[in-house]
């Protein structure tokens, strides 16, 4: 078990603060501190907002000292485990840990994975782990605080260090297989150590074959920082030279695109950098801990550690825009978009691709890798000779805008929303599984009358999947013509999760299928 730290050696504090770069046209949020935040410019990710603000589907892990899981910045996008029951005492979801509804404490080992008051404390360690989430995915657009890189990303509490900011390779491991477990796609890691451990290492290529990127700082040493070829640093250095490595190294560099006085550096580690001077974030806040009662934000922070997350967040928008790549694709886009940096000394060549540029990103990632269908489509696998009946080549789905693929329960339903299946696209194994699952498509509202098959209730539908149940024969009549139960379609007792239960139509004047089929045109309306 080998010992990792961030303490003071991966937080800088400095007293002045830079000029913003200019801004240029592009999408500007609301976010009051948002001028503040000069990187966000440099990295330009203005303009990579106007192709993408994330994902709530990607999901972020932060192995790191917790952070403040009742931020007002980060209560939207912080992770919620959807199995858990909150303290029931249960492991609901049977993946071993005990209601760990916000992740989980590996330090502490409980379910709440925030620095723990009251008890020693280093105040730059404490605040380590909110200062990362918050670059990563703040709440953005909302008139309060600052903007985070992924305004729709899901942040996941692991904490692996304490509040001194120490820890070791043992629940660093742990924390990994727990993020990979939970259904992380990228996992951020703002902390070094010396030695290397064959089982931190195992993880991590364990989470790159699960589909999990790695980003990792590869630290800082004062006075020009060392050399990580020479002398490596973990566990940014695991496993460079596969490959199919999916570790993102992360070096900091300045306002002018040098590499940071601060920053380690090297050929084989580092793969790219990320400003990390002068960052203005969120920190931890606490009432009942004096030293943690003033103030929701700071600015001032310097280090690789804060170079990570801004990899981290690039890499979630990325991933938003293109849910099937694999670790190794995000890391070449990322890396091959990567502006040129002015770098000069021993360091020359050896702080990476370059400077990490989230606009030029996405355009090469649409280039380098074109998505097989674009949400608004019909998709389905491919379907051999013959298949059977319940093959499951055999469904359809609709990619939705909101990242999601849902089934087509059967032909009916499909009917009710288009003429016949010329529109739908036979994508890649790959690339269906890599589209969250999301809830059943339901009938067009007003095009048909619908009943379970063990409850003699007919509905009309409106729309969302909201059934409305007919009162009387007669209202049916009124509504739907004397044949009216030869447009009532039964629907399997299976489905009916699918469905809400709306107000009850007793009259005729209540409901109109007229209005109900033109209330919704396209099928994203109805979810």
């Amino acid at each position: 078990m080998k010992i990792l730290s961030i303490k003071t050696r991966s937080l800088f504090f400095v007293l002045s603060w830079l000029v913003a770069s200019p801004v240029f046209a592009s999408v500007l949020p609301s976010d009051i501190y948002f001028s503040d935040q000069w990187y966000l410019q440099k990295i330009q990710a203005p303009v990579a907002w106007q192709t993408t603000t994330g994902s709530a589907d990607v999901v972020v892990a932060i192995l790191d000292t917790g952070f403040d899981l009742d931020h007002p910045d980060l209560v939207q996008n912080t992770w919620v485990n959807p199995r858990e029951v909150p303290k029931n005492g249960v492991d609901d979801d049977l993946n071993g840990f005990v209601d760990d509804v916000y992740g989980w404490d590996f330090v502490d080992q409980d379910d709440t994975p925030v620095p723990t008051p009251f008890e020693v404390y280093d105040e730059g360690a404490v605040s380590h782990g909110t200062i990362i989430v918050g670059m990563i995915g703040a709440t953005t657009n909302n008139e309060v605080g600052i903007a985070g890189i992924s305004w729709k990303v899901k942040l996941m509490s692991v904490r692996i260090l304490d509040n001194m900011g120490i820890g070791n390779s043992l629940t660093a491991k742990e924390g990994i297989d727990y993020a990979v477990k939970n259904g992380a796609k990228i996992i951020n890691l703002s902390f070094t150590g010396f030695d290397d451990d064959p089982q931190l290492e195992a993880a991590i290529q364990a989470a790159n074959k699960a589909g999990v990127l790695i980003v990792a700082a590869v630290g800082n040493t004062k006075d020009g920082g060392i050399n990580v070829d020479d002398v490596p640093i973990y566990p940014a250095c695991d496993g460079h030279g596969s490959p199919d490595n999916g570790i993102i190294g992360v070096a900091s560099s300045d306002e002018q695109d040098g590499k940071s006085t601060f920053s380690n550096y090297g050929a084989t580690c580092t793969d790219l950098s990320a400003p990390g001077e002068m960052i203005l974030s969120t920190v931890y806040q606490n009432d009942q801990w004096t030293p943690f009662k003033q103030g929701f934000y700071q600015d001032h922070w310097s280090g690789t550690s804060m170079a990570t997350p801004i990899v981290s967040g690039a890499a979630a928008l990325v991933l938003a825009k293109h849910p099937t790549l694999k670790p190794e694709h995000l890391k070449n886009v990322l890396r091959l978009s990567a502006d040129p940096m002015n770098v000069t000394g021993p360091a020359q060549g050896k702080v990476g691709a370059g400077r990490v540029n989230i606009a030029k990103a996405l355009a090469l990632a649409d280039e380098l890798y074109p998505a097989e269908a674009v949400p608004g489509s019909l998709i389905k696998l491919s379907c051999v000779a013959k298949s059977d009946a319940n093959d499951p080549c055999k469904a359809v789905y609709f990619f939705a805008s909101d990242g999601k693929r849902h089934a087509f329960p059967n032909d009916k339903v499909f009917f009710t929303w288009f003429k016949d299946f010329s529109s739908v696209k036979e994508v890649s194994p790959d690339f269906l599984a890599a589209i969250p699952l999301g809830k059943n498509v339901t009938y067009h509202p007003g095009t048909k009358l619908v009943k379970f098959q063990t409850v003699p209730i007919v509905y009309a539908v409106d729309p969302k999947g909201v059934l409305r149940p007919l009162s009387s024969e007669s209202i049916a009549v009124a509504l739907y013509g004397n044949d009216w139960n030869k447009k009532v379609d039964d629907i399997s007792d299976v489905f009916f999760g699918n469905y809400s239960i709306g107000p009850k139509i007793d009259s005729p004047y209540s409901y109109s299928s007229t209005i109900a089929i033109a209330s919704v045109i396209g099928l994203d309306e109805n979810f």
